[in-house]
């Protein structure tokens, strides 16, 4: 059974790029070029590549901290209190 290293689409449509300077720990990186290595890709779609699948996979938690920093600011707007907005969203595990 072959495993793929990344899941997600390699190329992209879009063609706006912004360039990135990246320090990371000489091992990660010797891990990376040997992951990119077995996936027959360059170390830098790897990277893209984990960056979207980690997105994709934490897309449901950013949308809730998107709601809740949303719903803390229209409380807000109608003057309730900071300290009561936090005990009230204290009270929810998220």
């Amino acid at each position: 059974m072959k495993e793929n290293t990344c899941q997600c689409q390699m190329t992209s449509n879009d063609n706006d790029h912004a360039p990135l300077t990246l320090e990371i720990p000489v091992d990660l990186l010797r891990q990376l070029q040997e992951a990119a290595d077995l996936a027959k890709i360059d170390v830098h779609s790897l990277l893209l590549c984990y960056a979207r699948q980690g997105l994709i996979n934490s897309s449901a938690q950013l949308k809730r901290q998107q709601f809740l920093t949303h719903a803390k600011d229209v409380l807000e707007e109608h003057g309730v209190h900071g300290k009561t907005i936090e005990e009230i969203f204290g009270k929810f595990p998220y």
